[in-house]
């Protein structure tokens, strides 16, 4: 029996620990700073947590879902159940300076995603004024951690995330971002606006599925025209598609011999693409009408464009050689609704950057009822199945950039027209997805 005894006790004790940590619900989480150093926390997560809502106490199920402390279980003690306190979640805008025009918009879509999305007493949000610049952004930071923020959701511009995100980092707080530039990501920081390795991923693909693969990239030499130009030279071959040139052409719209000289280079091999990607967010119409002038058939060559074209509509279906054109765009059905719901909250129509706003803080919201003990660390962010939004569906990667699913749309002589809408989810069923590497679905 002795014998037995000792071969059996270090079997007994590891299940013993087995149990205590299935008891306790232990989590282990790691955090990365700035600086590289990784940190490992063990915390106890609770099962069940109590709050107060509007309507009274209730109670938080592991699985997210509020309910009256008589539906709980048997064997959970409502009784010995401490109220947990909801998480802060800080959100950066630039209500003041040069971009307040643009804050005060996203600051509606975040208080109407509070309206539509918030489970009383899982959360609790406060704004913060960036005041359109890095010294602001920096403040802002400073003032939220102190406040107890477990998540900044912001800022607004790229050049501020490094600021931000080191400040964060110090106290172990994710940020996301709702920047648009990929290469402002830190370990710690996310990309989550529309960026141009979304939008171009998105018409490359589009244009080699419908046998478009040979993509001219003929971009103003801007940042975002040299962001996507970037990208459709990095993703082409991932789905379907190939590079036949690259030419940057001068954003100045009065350079005429420079945008004159390359829209002659890309005439005189016109016969060597099918499609050109024209990532031109200001002067689009003038680039395509230098091109039909020198060669480039719309008849025969597509163009594709980006989400800004939504909101140059009545100039550019105005342009001959654009007609027909294709761009990516945010979801049709979520963003109407959304529209809807915010021209009847505010008055108005909602900026672009209203929804970016709506999604982020929908998202910090979702994952706030679920009441984890650690709240919002990048398994959480990071989840495979990702996020709905009003844009379409998007997932945050562990690169700290954004995944997203957009609607395509065309331009045609009345107007624009749906092609198709955003995918309802970012993953291909097995069989479709051996037709190509892309992750959107149809």
């Amino acid at each position: 029996m002795d014998r037995w005894f000792a071969f059996a006790r270090p079997l007994l004790i590891g299940l013993s620990i087995l149990c205590l940590g299935a008891l306790t619900a232990c989590v282990e989480t790691t955090y990365a700073t700035m600086d590289a150093e990784v940190t490992t926390t063990t915390q106890t997560e609770p099962a069940y947590r109590m709050v107060m809502t509007p309507n009274g106490l209730r109670v938080i199920t592991p699985e997210g879902y509020l309910i009256d402390p008589e539906q709980a279980p048997t064997s959970v003690d409502v009784r010995q159940l401490e109220p947990a306190k909801p998480p802060v979640i800080a959100i950066l805008l630039p209500l003041t300076g040069s971009l307040g025009e643009i804050g005060e918009a996203m600051k509606n879509g975040a208080e109407l995603a509070i309206k539509d999305r918030g489970i009383a007493g899982t959360f609790e949000t406060r704004i913060y004024d960036t005041r359109s610049d890095n010294a602001g952004a920096q403040a802002a930071a400073s003032e939220a951690l102190r406040d107890g923020a477990k998540l900044i959701l912001g800022p607004l511009r790229g050049d501020a995330i490094a600021l931000v995100s080191r400040i964060a980092a110090r106290q172990r707080v994710n940020v996301v971002s709702f920047s648009n530039d990929i290469t402002r990501a830190t370990p710690n920081a996310y990309i989550m606006g529309i960026t141009p390795e979304a939008v171009t991923k998105r018409v490359l693909e589009y244009s080699a599925r419908r046998g478009q693969r040979r993509i001219a990239i003929v971009a103003p030499a801007d940042t975002y025209g040299q962001a996507a130009a970037d990208a459709a030279n990095g993703l082409a071959r991932f789905v379907g598609a190939e590079i036949a040139l690259t030419e940057t052409y001068p954003s100045d719209a009065q350079d005429r011999p420079g945008r004159t000289a390359v829209a002659q280079s890309v005439g005189q091999r016109a016969a060597t693409f099918d499609a050109i990607y024209l990532p031109d967010t200001a002067e689009a119409g003038d680039m395509a009408s230098l091109l039909y002038f020198y060669g480039v058939d719309p008849q025969r060559v597509s163009y594709l464009g980006v989400p800004v074209w939504d909101q140059q509509a009545n100039q550019l279906i105005s342009e001959q050689a654009l007609l027909g054109a294709i761009y990516a765009s945010p979801a049709e059905r979520g963003f109407g609704a959304f529209q809807a719901s915010f021209k009847s909250a505010f008055g108005k129509d909602p900026h672009p950057l209203s929804s970016v706003a709506y999604d982020g803080v929908a998202m910090a919201l979702e994952l706030a009822a679920r009441g984890s003990g650690v709240p919002f660390t990048a398994s959480e962010l990071e989840r495979p199945q990702g996020f709905s939004g009003v844009d379409g569906p998007f997932a945050l990667r562990s690169d700290k950039r954004v995944e997203r699913g957009m609607a395509i749309k065309r331009i045609s002589s009345v107007g624009l027209e749906l092609v198709e809408d955003a995918p309802a989810t970012l993953y291909r069923s097995t069989a479709s997805a051996a037709v190509s590497p892309s992750l959107y679905s149809q």
